[in-house]
């Protein structure tokens, strides 16, 4: 194998030489690749996003409380597990309809209902957005206009329980009112009918007016004591409830009830109720040894020690106003047991009036406003970015980028290809790979023709009734249909180098032969026998293939007498020699060989008869004597052989001539045959005078196309 190294140039024409296997590489990598993605691809799956800012809303006691007892950093987290809670799920399947939305409070525990939420909720997913207070909120489904549905109800719902426990306190305050206000009016109506019936039956009575102060002051103290002692055992029952070790606080989300709004102990209650809500939502979807969930028990305990010691410090302050409170009464009760019976008892009916219609009036005036708090709303979410309906799926297949990846794949595969098939093809394809493989020179370049062109011609060259044989042998004689052509001139620069290599050593005879069958070793000795008889040489054509001679047919003359019968008769081959009379007979015609100058300095001697055994014959000792005659003769005699594979005519006959000139067609046989045809002809001391290409392709020589354009 021809060791050379390759240029850009050489890489180039490889890949324009197998350019169309590159591109069917590449065709079939995309096809696939099409086919495949279509074939494979999944059921479609839509996202949909939308976005919720969650504000924590405090009062300034609970932002003082949680900036000295409790770290807020985890509230964006327990949020989004919040969003992805039962009761957010719930509420929005019913409104998809995923699950019945009248179902009993025992279909709602049942297994089938909780699984079916379960799954549901599944498919929402929530992340904090940085370091914001920002929540994502993504919806997964199987049609587009459900992810972009689920993404806003889970949104709107979420910001609707959130509102619900916010509020909570406020709505369950405003009915406990209520109530009172009711048990009031019964109460005032009682004492008012008591003290109507006590008028009428002991009429008026009257007492001093520092009677009626003494009595007033007197009952004034005796229910501030009773409220005194009445706090301090609600407050005992507190923390009795808040000292529970059982779990039951936890589970029932309960906290103690507080008229105080505005003080510590409000604060802490409602952190206690957030946080039981919190906890309950997460104990849903976790257990409790999860660490989020031990987080707010955490929490949880932290700040019922926290209400624990506000209501023993509460406890101690009411047993000192208690004890005040009792030495008042008692001096009180020392003065007013002097005053008539009538007088007391009618005093206390009148002051239960006023303390009920007191009462009755503070607790309207606080109904008023646990109304105006229930109409406004606290709200800590707030929908920043609605969901919007997705264009498309998010396992959907990216056509587009996988054609043009498979493309360069394609293509990638197909080079390497390319240079495989070209490291693997054992012909050679180069004019440096000819002469560094044979280490003979390359005298002619016959380039690649289309022979329809030169079959055209040669039939406008003929009259019309020409035999289809005479016009095909005429248009093999390529010097004669287009003398200006590039072949005529690949022709013509053959002539020179071979008389440019015969310089040294005075040639006279040339054998032309071939590796294998079908090389264009006969067309090119032909027509080199022209070129020569052309410039005023004395050219001897002959067809020394005893076995397929072709010469007599390309110029239209009878095989028969000729090279054999002069071997093996007794008749001179002088006289088996055609001329210019025989040679207007053929093809070539009496008016090409008149207009022709040279052409009759062209001789031919035939094959002549078939013969048994040609080897026998060209090796005879009379074929060296009839060159030795022919040189005499002629000033170029050429010999046109059989190709040196199938037989060894030539191989035998290569030895007594002057020059062997071996015709290689460009990539038609392995270079392992051209070296077999080599090696045979330096074994028999042949002449090899060099290389003759046919079939050249322009990319094989580039600069010929350029050649071939400036001289047409």
């Amino acid at each position: 194998m021809a060791q050379y190294e390759l240029n850009v140039i050489d890489y180039w024409l490889i890949i324009k030489k197998r350019k169309y296997l590159i591109m069917l590489a590449a065709a079939l990598v995309v096809g696939f690749t099409v086919l495949f993605s279509q074939l494979l691809q999944p059921p479609p799956v839509y996202e949909a996003s939308s976005r919720v800012k969650f504000d924590r809303s405090t009062t300034v006691v609970q932002q003082l409380l949680e900036s000295m007892s409790f770290s807020n950093a985890n509230d964006l987290i327990t949020q989004s597990e919040f969003i992805r809670s039962f009761p957010v799920m719930e509420r929005v399947a019913m409104q998809l309809g995923v699950v019945p939305s009248d179902l009993t409070p025992e279909q709602k525990r049942s297994a089938e209902h909780l699984n079916l939420i379960y799954d549901f909720g599944q498919q929402i997913k929530t992340q904090r957005e940085g370091d914001t207070n920002i929540i994502r909120i993504t919806a997964t489904a199987g049609e587009a206009r459900m992810a972009e549905q689920m993404a806003n109800l889970v949104a709107e719902s979420y910001r609707q329980e959130n509102i619900a426990a916010r509020n909570r306190l406020v709505t369950e305050s405003r009915r406990f009112v209520e109530d009172q206000l009711r048990e009031l009016e019964r109460q005032l109506a009682e004492a008012e009918e008591a003290l109507r019936r006590f008028k009428e039956r002991e009429g008026q009575v009257f007492l001093t007016d520092e009677a009626k102060a003494a009595l007033e002051t007197f009952t004034k103290l005796e229910d501030q004591h009773n409220t005194v002692v009445r706090n301090r055992g609600e407050a005992e029952r507190q923390i009795a409830v808040l000292s529970r070790n059982d779990g039951t606080l936890e589970q029932d989300n309960i906290r103690i009830f507080t008229e105080e709004q505005y003080a510590q102990l409000t604060a802490l209650n409602q952190r206690l109720l957030d946080l039981g809500q919190e906890r309950t939502a997460l104990l849903i979807n976790y257990t409790e040894s999860h660490p989020v969930v031990k987080e707010l028990s955490q929490k949880i305990a932290g700040v019922k020690a926290e209400m624990v010691r506000e209501l023993r410090s509460k406890q101690k302050t009411l047993d000192e106003r208690g004890i005040a409170l009792g030495q008042q009464i008692r001096l009180y009760r020392e003065r007013y047991m002097a005053f008539p019976k009538a007088a007391i008892q009618m005093s206390r009916l009148e002051r239960d009036v006023k303390v009920n219609a007191d009462l009755l009036e503070s607790l309207k005036v606080k109904h008023q406003e646990l109304l105006i708090k229930s109409a406004g709303q606290i709200e800590e979410v707030t929908i920043i970015a609605p969901a919007i309906t997705p264009i498309a799926a998010v396992n959907a297949s990216n056509m587009l980028l996988n054609i043009m990846v498979s493309s360069l794949m394609g293509l990638f595969m197909g080079v390497v290809l390319a240079f495989a098939r070209e490291s693997f093809d054992t012909s050679i394809g180069t004019i440096e790979g000819v002469e560094e493989f044979l280490k003979v020179p390359v005298l002619g370049i016959i380039p690649q023709f289309d022979h329809r062109e030169l079959v055209e011609q040669a039939k406008a060259a003929l009259p019309a009734s020409t035999p289809p044989a005479t016009v095909e042998s005429l248009s093999r004689l390529i010097c004669l249909v287009d003398p200006k052509s590039v072949l005529s001139e690949s022709l013509r620069s053959l002539r020179t180098n071979i008389q440019f290599a015969s310089m040294d050593r005075k040639v006279k005879s040339i054998l032309f032969t071939s590796a294998g069958l079908g090389e264009g070793k006969s067309t090119s000795v032909i027509n080199l026998a022209i070129t020569m008889a052309q410039e005023g040489q004395r050219v001897l054509l002959v067809d020394a293939d005893l076995r397929k001679p072709i010469v007599h047919q390309r110029l239209g003359l009878d095989r028969e007498p000729g090279l054999v019968d002069a071997l093996i008769g007794t008749t001179s081959w002088r006289s088996y020699v055609r001329s210019a009379s025989d040679l207007m007979l053929g093809p070539i015609g009496a008016d090409r060989m008149m207009n022709t100058p040279g052409l009759d300095n062209l001789h031919v001697l035939t094959s002549g008869s078939e013969s048994g055994n040609p080897n026998e014959f060209l090796n005879l000792n009379k074929i060296k004597l009839l060159v030795d005659e022919m040189q005499q003769d002629y000033d170029m005699v050429l010999f046109d052989t059989p190709p040196i594979l199938p037989v060894t005519d030539a191989v035998a006959f290569s030895s007594r001539v002057d020059g062997t000139i071996l015709v290689y067609q460009v990539g038609r046989i392995g270079r392992n045959a051209l070296k077999r045809a080599k090696f045979l002809l330096d074994h028999a001391q042949a002449n090899i005078m060099g290389v003759v290409l046919t079939n050249v392709k322009s990319e094989v020589t580039p600069e010929y196309g350029l050649y071939r354009y400036e001289y047409r």
